[in-house]
């Protein structure tokens, strides 16, 4: 099976969460036209883009506390993304796909989908004639959660206030490609705002607000070997990927620390989005079979999308055992996520 463009995207998030991946024939989707392939790589990935900016967006606290001033805590935590039954398929239909392209069955599974089916597009000439040309669309995973680990670290700053770090370094390897992700945070308790000097004893939960950003970068060259290049083959056409997710999140956190035990609930807005290119010449063959005509294609695909906005909720705890902890948490927003970890800290 040919090596994918847009598969070598995943299985760079494979390094994130995403522990098996089937290469896919997602490239031969650019020999339909730029415009086409744009829509059909956008509708098929869509649920990987919102997941996992959903599930990055997640589990930046537990608690409405701040951590006094040089106390910290170390967190590995992963947060797993539910893909509702309506992104699991994709429908033609709803794509706007030109009339060069046709289908032999009205649906197709997306990344999260199922992995027992999929569909063929059939290619058209511009009177609408078949040029025998067909493209197998990529089966789905098989299963419909979306994974995203974080490693965070927390430490308190001034009084009331703590900011966050979340660092992951450059993975580099001639298979998958480079990737990195990094994120801060902020969290600012309020409670002492409401009834200065008498919070504490009219008011015995605690407030805060806290805000956190992330983002992803993703680079893959195509190997000349693999490029889809039926003109010069062996010719560097500087095929390659590039891709950027980021998203943010800004909520309003309620917590009551009972003992070594901590609930917590809160509501909030977040917001991710995605910047995908597939960049390079791309050369094909007429699929005309009376035609001996080249088809080039420049920077094909170009996704720049917002996946996630809108409100969200989350309910969880910490569970503080001297120096170890243990966090859980579930959200709900367009998506519904849990999150789960352990850490390591010093100091409230």
């Amino acid at each position: 099976m040919k090596k994918s463009l847009l598969s070598s995207l995943m299985l760079g998030l494979a390094l994130t969460g995403v522990t098996t991946l089937k290469a896919q024939d997602v490239s031969e989707l650019i020999k339909s036209g730029p415009e086409d392939a744009t829509k059909l790589v956008n509708a098929y990935f869509q649920p990987a883009f919102k997941g996992f900016g959903f599930g990055m967006n997640s589990a930046w606290f537990n608690s409405a506390k701040a951590k006094n001033l040089g106390k910290f805590d170390l967190k590995f935590q992963a947060t797993g993304a539910f893909v509702p039954s309506k992104d699991q398929e994709m429908r033609f239909a709803d794509l706007k796909l030109s009339d060069n392209v046709g289908w032999n069955r009205p649906t197709s599974p997306t990344f999260f989908g199922k992995d027992d089916y999929s569909a063929t597009l059939i290619l058209k000439d511009d009177n609408g004639v078949p040029t025998g040309a067909q493209i197998d669309m990529p089966e789905g995973l098989g299963f419909h959660t979306v994974p995203s680990p974080q490693v965070q670290l927390t430490v308190g700053i001034i009084k009331n206030t703590d900011v966050s770090v979340r660092y992951t370094p450059k993975f580099k390897g001639d298979d998958f490609g480079a990737i990195q992700s990094w994120g801060f945070g902020v969290k600012h308790e309020i409670t002492k705002y409401l009834l200065p000097g008498k919070t504490e004893k009219i008011i015995p939960i605690d407030l805060a607000l806290a805000f956190g950003y992330n983002q992803l970068t993703y680079d893959y060259k195509i190997k000349v070997g693999d490029q889809l290049n039926d003109e010069n083959p062996g010719v560097d056409q500087n095929q390659r990927v590039e891709a950027k997710l980021s998203g943010y999140t800004i909520d309003a956190i309620l917590s009551k620390k009972l003992a070594v035990f901590t609930p917590f609930v809160s509501i909030g807005y977040n917001s991710a989005k995605t910047k995908l290119d597939v960049l390079g010449k791309y050369n094909f063959k007429d699929p005309n079979p009376l035609s001996t005509d080249y088809i080039r294609f420049t920077d094909p695909v170009k996704i720049d999308r917002t996946d996630i906005s809108g409100l969200r909720g989350n309910v969880g705890f910490a569970l503080h055992l001297a120096f170890f902890r243990l966090y859980a948490s579930y959200s709900v927003g367009e998506y519904q996520a849990v999150s789960g970890g352990i850490g390591f800290g010093i100091g409230k």
